[in-house]
């Protein structure tokens, strides 16, 4: 029979076993890693059976078994932790997505794109051509059947005729 006594004299004297295991396994908090720890060794003394083997073994193979368990786990983690550079997690996230420049920049194009359908159908098929299309002003020239001097003229009056509208 364990009485409080020789609990904690068993405790005593597997804690430097403790103290291993709990090395061993580095990524929870030490101390509360060793409270859980004790309460393992207790649920070992309990659970132990003299005919399988020693303590000492039976106790060894808890511990990594609770403390491997335990690691497969995912464990939160909190944005606000301290890193060793004096940082928190939530300083180091760094994001090259601004979500407010993508949000005025589609709302920008969409202005735009209503607007070039505001425009003359011609200008609006120049405006396509040259700048969806990539083609040159002669090439535009040669499909609509105009000169390539008015392409250029009616293509800079649209852009002037976009700015006004756009302001």
């Amino acid at each position: 029979m364990i009485n409080i006594n020789k609990a904690e004299r068993i405790m005593g004297d597997y804690m430097p076993l403790i103290l291993a295991t709990v090395r061993r396994f580095d990524a929870f908090e030490r101390e509360e890693a060793i409270d859980e720890a004790k309460m393992v060794l207790v649920e070992a003394i309990v659970s132990y059976d003299e005919d399988k083997g020693t303590f000492g073994n039976h106790l060894k193979h808890r511990l990594n078994y609770y403390f491997w368990d335990k690691a497969k786990k995912p464990r939160p983690t909190s944005l606000d932790i301290v890193t060793e550079k004096g940082q928190s997690l939530v300083d180091n996230l760094i994001s090259d997505d601004d979500i407010e420049d993508d949000f005025f920049t589609k709302e920008a194009y969409k202005d735009l794109y209503a607007n070039i359908k505001k425009l003359d159908r011609k200008d609006v098929v120049i405006i396509k051509l040259k700048y969806w299309e990539r083609l040159s002003d002669k090439k535009i020239a040669e499909l609509i059947g105009l000169s390539s001097k008015t392409v250029r003229n009616r293509h800079s009056l649209a852009l002037k005729k976009l700015r006004k509208m756009m302001e």
